[in-house]
This record gives C-alpha cells, sequence and structure tokens, in this order.
C-alpha cells in the first residue's frame, strides 16, 4: 500500500499551493530518508514541500508506538527551530515559507503534515557538476555565506550538526545558504537529538565524535563540531572530498577509530600528522594566490582538537567565543572580493 505522504502529487495545499511534481533528489544527495519531497507551484511561485513520511513506524521489526513518537517529534522540532530563525530574519539560513497538512485518506493516518520552503536551484554539489568549471570568487563567496548562516544560528545557540554539500542549497548561482535543521540542536532545550554521539553523517563527522569523545562544554561538542563542518566544506568545494577523508587516508590503521581502544589525547598527535599530509595533498588543488590563507583557515577549524578549534584570536581569549566565526566570515569575504578583481584583469 502507498504511504499517504507519496500520494500528494496533483493535490491542493493549504493556501492554494498545488503540488505539480515530485522532488527527485540527486544520486549523489543524502537525507530525506523519513519524508517525500515535491514542488509545489502557486500564481507563478513555486516552492518546495517536506512531507513527513510515517510509513517507516509501519515496518517490521519497528515499535510502532515509539517510531511514531520519534518521527512527529523530529518534525515538530525542526518546524519551531525554523520558527525561530525566521523571527531572526536569518538571511543565509533557508527560510520555511509555510505549513499545514492535507487528508489524503479517512482517518488520523490519512493525514500529511508538511512544510514548505523557498525553492533552490540545487544543492553546491549539483551546482559543481553542472558548472564547467568553479571560479575562487563563487568558491569563497559560497563559504562566506555557509559561514554566516552558521553564524546566524549560533548566535540563536543553534547547532546545525549536519553541514555538508547536500544541505547548502544554491538561490540564482549567486546566494548560497544553509538548510535542513533536521540534525540540528537548541542549546537549553531537550531536543530529539541530543543524544546522539554523531548527529549528521559519519563521512563528515569530527574526529573526537568518531572516537566517542565526547566535550562536556556544550559549545566544545556543538560549536566545535560545526566548525569544524564548515572547514571540512571548504576542503569539498577546492578538491571534491571530505577533511574526515583526507585525515583517515593517511592515518595508519592501528589508529583508526574502528580499530584504536584507546585514550583520545593519546591518538591526537597521530591524527595531527595525518592532518599534515592530508593538508599536503589537500594544498595541491588550492590556487596559488590563496593556497597559505586556505590552508591556515582549514588548520583552524578543523583541529584535530575541538578545545583547539576556531580563530588563534579567539582561543586565546577564553571567553566563550571561541567558536566564533566572525572572523572567517569578514576572510572569506577578502578572499571572494580579491578573486574577483583577478578574474577582472
Amino acid at each position: 500500500m502507498t504511504a499517504p505522504a507519496m500520494q500528494l502529487l496533483g493535490r491542493t495545499l493549504a493556501d492554494g499551493w498545488l503540488v505539480v511534481e515530485e522532488f527527485q533528489l540527486a544520486a549523489s544527495g543524502t537525507g530525506g530518508t523519513f519524508s517525500a519531497g515535491y514542488i509545489a507551484e502557486r500564481d507563478g511561485h513555486r516552492v518546495f514541500v517536506k512531507a513527513l513520511d510515517l510509513s517507516r513506524a509501519g515496518s517490521p521489526g519497528v515499535n510502532r508506538i515509539d517510531e511514531l513518537k520519534r518521527l512527529t517529534t523530529e518534525f515538530a522540532f525542526e518546524r519551531d527551530l525554523l520558527d525561530a530563525c525566521a523571527t531572526k530574519k536569518m538571511d543565509k539560513v533557508v527560510r520555511a515559507v509555510g505549513r499545514g497538512e492535507v487528508m489524503v485518506a479517512p482517518g488520523l493516518g490519512g493525514t500529511v503534515d508538511y512544510l514548505l520552503f523557498e525553492l533552490a536551484d540545487g544543492d553546491i554539489r549539483k551546482h559543481m557538476e553542472q558548472a564547467a568549471s568553479l571560479n575562487a570568487a563563487w568558491v569563497f563567496r559560497c563559504l562566506q555565506h555557509i559561514s554566516n548562516g552558521i553564524g546566524q544560528l549560533h548566535q540563536a545557540n543553534i547547532a546545525h550538526q549536519d553541514v555538508k554539500p547536500s544541505n547548502v542549497l544554491v538561490y540564482s548561482k549567486l546566494t548560497s545558504k544553509i538548510g535542513d535543521l533536521g540534525r540540528a540542536v537548541l542549546k537549553g532545550v531537550d531536543g530529539p537529538h541530543d543524544g546522539r554521539r554523531i548527529p549528521g553523517a559519519q563521512s563528515y563527522a569530527p574526529p573526537e565524535l568518531l572516537y566517542s569523545e565526547i566535550p562536556t562544554e556544550w559549545a566544545a561538542r556543538r560549536f566545535g563540531c560545526d566548525l569544524y563542518l564548515l572547514g571540512s566544506m571548504v576542503v569539498f568545494l577546492f578538491a571534491k572530498t571530505t577533511m574526515t577523508a583526507l585525515l583517515f587516508a593517511e592515518l595508519p590503521a592501528q589508529f583508526h577509530y574502528q580499530s584504536y581502544r584507546g585514550f583520545f589525547r593519546d591518538v591526537l598527535p597521530h591524527l595531527r600528522d595525518a592532518m599534515d599530509q592530508g593538508m599536503a595533498r589537500f594544498s595541491l588543488s588550492v590556487p596559488a594566490p590563496y593556497t597559505d590563507q586556505v590552508l591556515r583557515i582549514v588548520r583552524e577549524l578543523c583541529d584535530p582538537d575541538p578545545l583547539r578549534r576556531g580563530h588563534p584570536r579567539n582561543v586565546i581569549m577564553k571567553n566563550g567565543s571561541q567558536y566564533s566565526v566572525e572572523r572567517y566570515v569578514s576572510e572569506f569575504n577578502l578572499l571572494a572580493s580579491r578573486a574577483a578583481s583577478a578574474a577582472r584583469r
């Protein structure tokens, strides 16, 4: 039997939005496991529809009551975070433009809850695949927008925890925004993902979480994770790989998190050596005029020790601003302007 969330095509939603097509997730994309995606139109405008799919609760071996509770709790938490973002006018975070429910079949189980989002041209991975070539100015401007979006979330005490290519959306090829708050946490609020050791994708996760070394301070654990993910986005945009992949490709097998059983502090020197080797490989992908600055930024953002992560001037201040991204927003802005000027010559 087809799940109600999979039956929205052709239906009219609240406020006159007509669902006109299914949203096809790119083969390279991730996410959206417990939701169905559509495109809806109204008066010539198009939006993305994220419909809550509760059909997993009926899978064999799944506790139906517990799974329904989990899915609806996560959906409601993301909805409330989006409301908070809209209230604070975060212009570099994808905006929800509506919400509602639609009855597909009689009974409670036949009603589908959904969220409406401003529609992007695609994520940055899709943009990179379609572009004949990527210029440094676009990359740095994209990184400015990503870091700005992270900073806007952090100012509201929200940690994204899952910043990756499929969660950075491109609008008119000029503006990038962070999307999908499905793994985010809010300081001081008991959220559905607080207990997850690795909230986001494991292939992008910072090393401390892979080794089950969980910082006791909230900012170090949550904001420190976001900084690492920002640094990994720098690596991806230039080299089409992740910081985590670079790191563990150079780490001797006996120190790999899947086999290592010692203390995290004892593996840190080996992680630093692996990072040095990985950075040497990464440097070959960065245009020469920007290599030194980009490598320094990545080292600061992706330090294997979350307690040393961040801009050096912030780390030494010890006043709660260690994980601020403001300096990186400025640096990426300057690099984008510099690269754009060089391209015009």
